[in-house]
């Protein structure tokens, strides 16, 4: 699916640049075109769906864009979760206080933060300071994530329906949500993910943008285990 760089009217209005970099933003990692694209829709939309397969960069471009708008102080605060229905357990099975539970599955995000940002002492900051903050998905309803806040929902594909639905609709004025994920790696048995629910959504809503990535940034052999085992 190509990605159309052409903001809507609709969009310039809703994200007109708050954008204030004194200098460009020193990111280790160069994105490639396919992760500009996906970035630039996060820019100008308020929910944006970045699903493909292993090692396409759907977390790359969701951590980079999140420093992005943090470095520039188009935000102030942001959100990530992360479904825990992968171990078959709720979070109450995990030892420890609530950030202790929540640690194993922000780790890949933060793996990502680091990458893109070589002064590893500015991202522990931020965490400290929670300016990117875990957040449960058992905790969702009820909070309003409006202007100044982003949410990244990783690993979406193992949401339910009802999840998806909590988590849109906690959308405020001027806010962002970004839901990554792969379809191909779903480990719970409901027919309709909350991931294919919002993909399915985005077909029938205009605002809610859909990329999907294709290109594979990790060893070749991952390209040619996922076609052994999906025939793509």
């Amino acid at each position: 699916m190509g990605v159309d760089y052409n903001r809507s009217e609709e969009s310039k209005e809703v994200f007109k640049s708050k954008r204030k970099p004194k200098n460009d933003i020193k990111f280790s990692i160069q994105l490639n075109e396919e992760q500009k694209g996906a970035k630039l829709k996060i820019l100008e939309n308020q929910i944006v769906i970045i699903t493909g397969n292993a090692g396409t960069g759907k977390t790359l471009v969701a951590a980079q864009t999140v420093l992005d708008l943090l470095f520039t102080s188009e935000i102030d605060k942001a959100f990530i979760t992360r479904p825990t229905q992968q171990l078959g357990n709720s979070l109450g099975y995990l030892p420890g206080q609530l950030e202790d539970k929540l640690n194993p599955y922000l780790d890949p995000f933060k793996d990502n933060l680091y990458a893109c940002y070589n002064d590893k002492e500015k991202i522990d900051k931020m965490l400290k300071d929670s300016q990117i903050e875990g957040m449960a998905i058992q905790f969702i309803r009820g909070k309003t994530y409006g202007p100044r806040r982003v949410l990244v929902v990783d690993e979406a594909q193992n949401t339910t329906k009802d999840e998806m639905l909590a988590i849109l609709t906690r959308l405020g004025k001027n806010g962002r949500i970004i839901v990554i994920g792969d379809t191909f790696q779903k480990d719970i048995s409901a027919q309709l993910d909350g991931l294919s629910y919002a993909i399915e959504m985005s077909k029938k809503i205009d605002g809610i943008e859909w990329i999907k990535m294709t290109q594979n940034h990790r060893s070749d052999l991952v390209s040619k285990i996922l076609e052994y085992e999906y025939g793509k």
